[in-house]
């Protein structure tokens, strides 16, 4: 039966992030060519109106050092999910549980588990209801309806905080904004009326995003075939490399 639900799991997850990447990859593509249709090596050169920019950029270098680092952290909370959000305090980042929290964060058009830094109203609705107090800015945190969560599915919320809290590009307020509408973006002419500026910070938001998907893609797939190799070696049968 465990067997089986592992299986479901990894399809399941195959299924979704697939799809989701593909999604965001599309969207990419249909903003600013120029721009945006290049991998970013240490350096690149982008030319506009006869001027020259050079940007350096080592992002995926600190994507990988974080995944390796994130792994590890999985590795030791996969089978205890109290010493997981003890980790999450430890951050410095409050963890609520709270009755139909889904519900309560769709009025302000967020989903439950991680939550970055709020200001405004929606930050006085969540002080409010979390805090029962008056504040227009709130950081980040975790809001979930139980801390019986299931841990494959808590990755991408997880992997999300490891990089903001890391200080990776792609988490700030105007950064999420322009992901929250980014479908709008990419297929009107939004994107064309998109600075140099806004255009690389929606870049940060979408690479963050990815990450985070093929972050759990890959521990799942690769857990569940070290459990098939030690079902085949209980079982006394030979294991390839």
């Amino acid at each position: 039966m465990k067997k089986q639900m592992t299986k479901l799991l990894v399809k399941l997850f195959d299924c979704v992030y697939n799809i989701q990447k593909r999604k965001h990859e599309k969207r990419m593509s249909k903003l600013n060519k120029k721009i945006l249709s290049a991998q970013f090596c240490d350096e690149k050169f982008h030319t506009s109106s006869g001027a020259t920019l050079t940007i350096k950029n080592h992002s995926n270098n600190n994507a990988k050092a974080n995944q390796e680092k994130i792994k590890k952290l999985f590795e030791t909370f996969i089978n205890d999910k109290e010493k997981l959000f003890d980790y999450i305090k430890k951050g410095n980042t409050k963890v609520y549980k709270i009755k139909n929290a889904n519900k309560i964060l769709s009025l302000i058009k967020e989903q439950e588990g991680f939550i970055l830094p709020k200001k405004g109203l929606k930050a006085l609705y969540l002080n409010l209801i979390l805090n029962k107090k008056f504040s227009l800015r709130t950081p980040e945190m975790f809001v979930l309806r139980t801390f019986d969560v299931n841990v494959y599915a808590f990755m991408y919320q997880f992997y999300n905080w490891y990089s903001f809290k890391m200080n990776l590009p792609g988490f700030e307020e105007d950064s999420q904004e322009y992901f929250k509408h980014v479908f709008e973006i990419c297929e009107t002419d939004k994107r064309t009326k998109l600075s140099f500026e806004e255009i690389m910070k929606l870049k940060s938001a979408i690479r963050r995003d990815i990450e985070a998907i093929d972050f759990v893609i890959s521990f799942v797939k690769e857990k569940s075939i070290a459990a098939k190799k030690l079902a085949k070696i209980k079982a006394g049968e030979s294991v390839k490399a």
